[in-house]
């Protein structure tokens, strides 16, 4: 079974389910570059719960939430769909993560910072060859930063670049783990080297092996293949459609050029305007008007 790890049924059991935060845990602190006494211990998942199929049929966004044993608030979102408007889209969201744990009455030093990771199975920077972009809120002159509550990472895994498997950071290797640019055989080589990432390869074991949770991941692959069918056939019926415009533009230039070309040719032969509109249906003021952009 070759497995798409970023389904969103394997993707919430892998890093999701209170049974494996230790791999949630691995997967945060890495990609936040968190070490040593910066590193997040503990974890609550917070009832943020999206069926990952809704009734119509339709693809929904997974995003897995939780508060941090410092009360800080982080959301993963998986994005498999180009979306021109993630960048806003992501940061409406942080925003609503940052300002509802506000409570009405409540000192702003209440709030917590709040951490937006972004995995992206398409490229939304083409400005940038690099695949994990982060965001704070800076001093446009001095690059010092207003506060941390706002950090928001992107990541856009078709640029994972491997090479050697082995010298990949931390958060490069969980990178790879999801990303189609990784080889299983090179998974297996980085479960050699991170415990987490083997972890994380067993965990693919027992979720294959269940019925129950397969055939969920079967109807979500099959959701996904029919969102993308549709969305490439309307995309298929604009270009279509554009192309149709294009050309009824092209032959009406043409027939208006011919039009001109015509009366201007009947006007030099000295017929009157009269007879040109009897011969060519035409109005007396088009033929004047037509008359006048040969002067």
């Amino acid at each position: 079974m070759k497995l798409n790890r970023l389904n969103d049924v394997f993707f919430k059991y892998l890093l999701g389910d209170v049974k494996r935060k230790t791999l949630t845990l691995s997967f945060i602190n890495s990609i936040l570059n968190r070490t040593e006494d910066n590193v997040f211990t503990d974890l609550d998942f917070l009832d943020k719960e999206l069926t990952p199929i809704e009734q119509d049929g339709k693809v929904s966004v997974l995003d897995i939430r939780a508060r941090m044993n410092d009360g800080t608030q982080v959301n993963i979102e998986v994005q498999v769909c180009k979306d021109p408007d993630m960048a806003r889209r992501s940061l409406y969201y942080w925003s609503k993560m940052y300002s509802g744990e506000l409570h009405e009455g409540e000192p702003y030093n209440k709030l917590m910072q709040a951490i937006s990771i972004n995995l992206m199975d398409f490229n939304a920077f083409p400005e940038y060859t690099s695949c994990h972009h982060s965001y704070h809120i800076c001093n446009d002159e001095t690059n010092d930063r207003l506060l941390d509550d706002l950090e928001m990472h992107f990541i856009e895994l078709e640029k994972i670049r491997i090479g050697d498997i082995r010298n990949l950071k931390k958060s490069e290797q969980w990178i790879a783990y999801f990303s189609n640019q990784c080889s299983d055989e090179e998974r297996e080589v980085l479960a050699m080297s991170e415990p987490a990432i083997k972890e994380a390869m067993k965990s693919e074991m027992y979720f294959t092996q269940d019925e129950k949770l397969r055939r969920k991941y079967e109807i979500q692959e099959k959701a996904r293949r029919d969102y993308i069918s549709m969305m490439e056939n309307i995309k298929i019926a604009q270009e279509e459609a554009r192309a149709a415009q294009e050309q009824a533009r092209i032959e009406r230039e043409n027939a208006d050029r011919k039009e001109r070309e015509t009366v201007l040719a009947m006007i030099s032969e000295g017929l009157s305007y009269d007879m040109i509109a009897r011969i060519t249906k035409l109005s007396m003021e088009k033929i004047q008007e037509i008359a006048e952009t040969q002067v």
